[in-house]
């Protein structure tokens, strides 16, 4: 596949989960504009040696990471994503506490044969964590300082299969059906929320 493009980042809480079922997620929000979004699977790469040769094999994915580099991650995104709290002052508390497992979507732009599709990805199950950070004064010439986030893909047991999944695609026509599928699942109901 040729992919020529990145869109869309949003996550939503996971409120509930039980096995056989999609996990359940509270409101989401869309992250911020997305330049980075790099996933790494972990995979078993066991295999079982019989008469001195490898006679069967699992590399079924195990979790994985996220690197996902915005232009900004808001307020509101960062209380939905790392937990932190507004104060009565206008403050942010920013937690250092365990951060909450959340769905994570985003769209890539693909060009097959002089033809775009927009494609959206879910992954049911992830938890972030706030990146390092490095400030630099402004010299002569700008160098732009954009927020990372990192986050550990992790599996759930979304339909009766007994399979465990770690994400889901579709394909669209147009990027706005694509956003919308996207919005939907992070139960994201006015743009830009």
């Amino acid at each position: 596949m040729a992919f020529v493009g990145l869109r869309h980042p949003v996550f939503a809480p996971v409120t509930s989960e039980t096995d056989g079922t999609e996990p359940v997620y509270g409101s989401g929000v869309v992250i911020g504009r997305a330049m980075t979004a790099d996933i790494s699977f972990k995979h078993a790469d066991t295999a079982l040696y019989a008469d001195d040769v490898a006679v069967d094999a699992d590399n079924s994915i195990t979790g994985g990471t996220v690197t996902l580099g915005t232009d900004d991650v808001g307020d509101e995104a960062a209380k939905v994503m790392l937990g932190d709290t507004a104060t009565e002052d206008g403050e942010i508390a920013e937690s250092c506490a365990p951060t909450p497992y959340g769905g994570f979507g985003y769209m890539r732009v693909r060009r097959l044969k002089g033809v775009t599709s927009y494609i959206g990805y879910w992954l049911y199950k992830v938890q972030f964590a706030r990146g390092d950070e490095s400030a630099k004064t402004k010299g002569e010439s700008l160098e732009w300082q954009t927020p990372t986030l990192s986050g550990t893909i992790l599996g759930v047991y979304p339909d009766e299969s007994g399979e465990p999944r770690c994400r889901i695609r579709k394909s669209f026509a147009k990027a706005s059906e694509a956003e919308a599928w996207l919005d939907a699942r992070a139960k994201i109901t006015t743009a830009g929320s």
